[in-house]
């Protein structure tokens, strides 16, 4: 799993170390999944230089984008900007996404099939996240409750990300504990 943040201001040479790492992914013959802010409106009516090089290099590398509804939504305007793209869309289950009013940004998420091998032994331990009580208002009253000033005065993104998974998963152990 990759994630990628391209700049809205960026040039269109940001886009040759994403091809560089296209191109090791494809010679590796691994699966893969990138994810992230690109800020290529594939919605868009009419494609910008930006998202017509996006999807060429999708094209190139027979990578499929599993995302299709807005993802950015205004008062005036809706855009199709998080994108994941995959090289295996056979071992998805499903893809959407959640308008969850964090921001003006939405969560894109994806499902990939699992399969559990049995152990040599005939013993399997399986951890998993026990939903049988989860309340979803809930859950989404107290992420909406919690301050997430923390990550809004930093510029620093690998901050930014440990403070959100952090308040996110401890949000998560609380309506949905491991067992």
């Amino acid at each position: 799993m990759f994630t990628w943040y391209r700049p809205l201001d960026s040039r269109i040479e940001v886009f040759t170390p994403f091809e560089e790492l296209l191109g090791k992914l494809n010679t590796e013959n691994i699966e893969y999944h990138l994810m992230g802010d690109m800020n290529c409106d594939m919605i868009a009516d009419c494609y910008d230089n930006d998202t017509q090089e996006l999807k060429a290099l999708a094209d190139i590398y027979g990578i499929k984008q599993l995302i299709n509804e807005a993802t950015r939504i205004t008062p005036t305007s809706g855009t199709l900007i998080e994108l994941i793209y995959t090289n295996t869309p056979d071992k998805i289950v499903c893809s959407g996404v959640k308008h969850i009013s964090i921001s003006d940004h939405s969560l894109v998420f994806t499902y990939r099939k699992l399969s559990i091998n049995a152990s040599s032994n005939g013993h399997n331990t399986i951890i998993y996240r026990d939903f049988r009580n989860f309340n979803r208002k809930n859950f989404r009253n107290d992420i909406a409750s919690l301050n997430w000033d923390v990550m809004y005065n930093s510029s620093n993104p690998n901050e930014m990300w440990f403070h959100w998974k952090s308040k996110f998963l401890t949000t998560v152990d609380k309506h949905a504990r491991m067992k």
